[in-house]
């Protein structure tokens, strides 16, 4: 069995275990449903950053096959990946243990994971870009930047549901959501210009981490437009849902990259 094999299947056993060894944890005092929605929520939230963060090991277990540059790219887009998931799990923690009122909540320390994960994603994939000779404004900044303060500002101006939270606060956690959006979305436009240079021997890992990027902006939209509409972070089966299918296309990804040499 290869290495990449084997690393996919410990990273499968401890989430597994960890997923299982959530269901014994006692639900806080201040938890106002039942015992079994705490453990489901937890579980859940346990599972889908286990795969984000095995995701982020498989990308890395793979590096030393390749060259300086590339194994930069590959390190800054798994460091994005564990902090999608690491940045989800925060807020279903907070959500439980009763934490919002928190001033890492209230001033909007909670939504610095999804900041650098974007950026992370972005500059890995635009390395990877650049590597082959893409030549496209997604890589350009000045085209990128314009993008993420017009998209920002047009959605702090939206009117939206009441929020228990203060309204900077509010709106910081839709323009970082926001700000996600345009850079995955950048991110997978890249990643599909790649996929077309890159020939047939990267082909199935390139085509894993387009879809891996569709579920990221699947997931940021969904998280977007929930908090518009309903107030606060939605926290609910669907989300799990797709965040635990998001880090299965991940998982796919890293693993497909571990077993790509380079050329």
């Amino acid at each position: 069995m290869n290495t990449p094999s084997k690393t996919a299947i410990a990273v499968i056993i401890v989430t597994i275990l960890g997923y299982l060894a959530s269901f014994f944890i006692p639900a806080p005092t201040s938890w106002a449903d039942s015992s079994l929605d705490f453990h489901w929520t937890l579980a859940n939230s346990v599972l889908y950053t286990l795969l984000h963060a095995g995701a982020a090991v498989l990308f890395i277990s793979g590096v030393s096959a390749y060259k300086a540059e590339l194994r930069a790219a590959y390190i800054k887009i798994a460091l994005g990946i564990a902090l999608v998931g690491g940045g989800l799990a925060q807020v279903v923690f907070l959500n439980i243990f009763d934490l919002i009122q928190t001033p890492w909540v209230q001033y909007g320390g909670v939504m610095l994971p999804f900041v650098v994960a974007g950026l992370a994603i972005y500059f890995g994939v635009r390395s990877m870009a650049t590597l082959i000779g893409i030549q496209s404004p997604l890589k350009n900044l000045w085209f990128v930047l314009p993008m993420l303060v017009i998209c920002i500002t047009v959605v702090t101006l939206l009117p939206h549901a009441s929020s228990p939270l203060p309204e900077f606060s509010f709106d910081i956690a839709n323009a970082i959501s926001m700000w996600d959006v345009v850079l995955y979305a950048a991110s997978l436009g890249l990643v599909l210009q790649i996929k077309a240079r890159s020939g047939s021997h990267y082909a199935k890992a390139i085509t894993w981490l387009s879809i891996g990027l569709i579920g990221s902006v699947v997931i940021t939209l969904y998280v977007l437009l929930g908090t518009s509409f309903s107030g606060k972070t939605p926290s609910d089966y669907m989300l799990d849902t797709i965040v635990i299918i998001g880090g299965l296309l991940y998982l796919k990804a890293g693993y497909n990259f571990a077993k790509t040499k380079e050329l």
